[in-house]
C-alpha cells in the first residue's frame, strides 16, 4: 500500500513537471501569465492567470483590474475554476467540464459551469476553447473564448484567440475578433510565451490589442 501511494505521488509530480506545450492551457506544467487589454484610448484591463493540471483535473486561478485613464480604476472579477478532463482515443483532443465560482464588480458572488477543450490538427494547426456560464445575484454573463494556433519553426507561432464577454443583466458585451502573434523561447528553466494580437470589437465599434507574457514551469 505506501509503494502504491508513493508510486501516484510521482507519477503526479512528474506529470506537472513535465512541459507539453506553452500554447496549451491544460498541459499539466504549472503556468503564470500576466496580459493586458487596451480598449480604444479609455482603459485597459490586466489579468494574472495561474493554471495547472494534477492527473485529471485542471485548476485555473484568474483576477483582474481595471484601469481607467480618466478615472479610478476598477476590480474587475477572481474566479476558481476546476474542470474533470477527458482525452480521445487518438489523444489528440482534450476537453473538460467543472464549475466556477467567482467574486465580480466588487458586487456579489456568482457560479456557474465550464468547458475547456484543446484539439490537434493536421499541419501543426490547433484549437482551443474555454466556455464558462455563471450566474449569481444580478449576475448572468457567459465568457466564451475560441482560439486557433498555427505552429512555425524557432517557436513562432500565429494566433486569434478573442476573449468575448456577454453579461446579460448589464447589458454590456464585448465581441473582438483579430489575429496576431507569439514567440516561444527556452530558458532552460521554463518556456516563455509572448504574444501580441490586434483585435477590434464588432459590437462596440473599436479596437483592441491584447499583449501578454506566460511562463510555463518544465
Amino acid at each position: 500500500m505506501k509503494k502504491t501511494v508513493i508510486i501516484l505521488l510521482l507519477n503526479i509530480f512528474l506529470g506537472i513537471l513535465h512541459a507539453q506545450d506553452a500554447n496549451n492551457p491544460i498541459d499539466p506544467s504549472p503556468t503564470l501569465g500576466v496580459f493586458n487589454r487596451f480598449y480604444d484610448n479609455d482603459f485597459s484591463k490586466t489579468q494574472l492567470i495561474a493554471n495547472v493540471t494534477f492527473s485529471k483535473w485542471f485548476v485555473r486561478f484568474s483576477a483582474e483590474e481595471q484601469f481607467n485613464y480618466n478615472g479610478d480604476n476598477e476590480f474587475k472579477a477572481t474566479n476558481l475554476l476546476v474542470s474533470r478532463l477527458f482525452t480521445s482515443k487518438n489523444e489528440k483532443n482534450k476537453y473538460g467540464f467543472g464549475a466556477i465560482i467567482s467574486y465580480i464588480d466588487s458586487k456579489a458572488w456568482a457560479g456557474g459551469i465550464n468547458f475547456v477543450s484543446v484539439s490537434k490538427l493536421k499541419n501543426k494547426w490547433k484549437v482551443i476553447t474555454l466556455t464558462t456560464l455563471q450566474s449569481g445575484s444580478n449576475i448572468f454573463a457567459i465568457e466564451f473564448q475560441p482560439g486557433i494556433y498555427k505552429n512555425y519553426n524557432n517557436g513562432w507561432y500565429l494566433r486569434s484567440h478573442p476573449r468575448m464577454l456577454f453579461d446579460f443583466e448589464t447589458d454590456k458585451y464585448e465581441v473582438p475578433f483579430g489575429a496576431g502573434i507569439g514567440k516561444i523561447f527556452d530558458a532552460n528553466w521554463s518556456l516563455i510565451n509572448l504574444l501580441f494580437e490586434p483585435q477590434y470589437d464588432f459590437y462596440n465599434g473599436y479596437g483592441m490589442l491584447y499583449i501578454g507574457i506566460k511562463i510555463l514551469w518544465k
